[in-house]
């Protein structure tokens, strides 16, 4: 996929994902919706200023408008795995829920460790 477009989809994405119009997201651009439809179709570049701004809008880092990069290091972290699900499911983990996933983790955590004990 051309990179412009890769960059729209995600503007698109996250922008659907906080329920906004593109209306709503060319007026904190201060432009116009045949500009936002453009950046979202790949039909218009968006510059450094554009992402940055985009990327305080919708609380997300500039990385995050552009795919993985093969030669990045990825650290196995449950908790990063997690987020990245919610993510794909446009979700935002609550205090609350956090808190809960973190139970069910310690929890099977405890099981998996008595289950071992056990059996020495």
């Amino acid at each position: 996929m051309e990179l412009n477009r890769y960059v729209g989809a995600q503007i698109k994405k996250f922008r659907e994902a906080r329920n906004m119009t593109q209306d709503d997201l060319a007026e904190k651009l201060l432009t116009t919706r045949q500009t936002v439809s453009r950046y979202e179709n790949g039909d218009r570049k968006t510059n450094q200023d554009i992402l940055f701004e985009l990327a305080n809008i919708f609380h997300v880092q500039v990385d995050d408008f552009f795919p993985d990069r093969k030669d990045k290091v990825k650290e196995s972290n449950p908790f990063d795995t997690l987020a990245a699900h919610a993510a794909d499911r446009d979700h935002e983990f609550t205090p609350e829920e956090i808190d809960r996933i973190k139970g069910y983790i310690d929890g099977i955590i405890d099981n998996y460790e008595s289950k071992h004990s056990d059996n020495k």
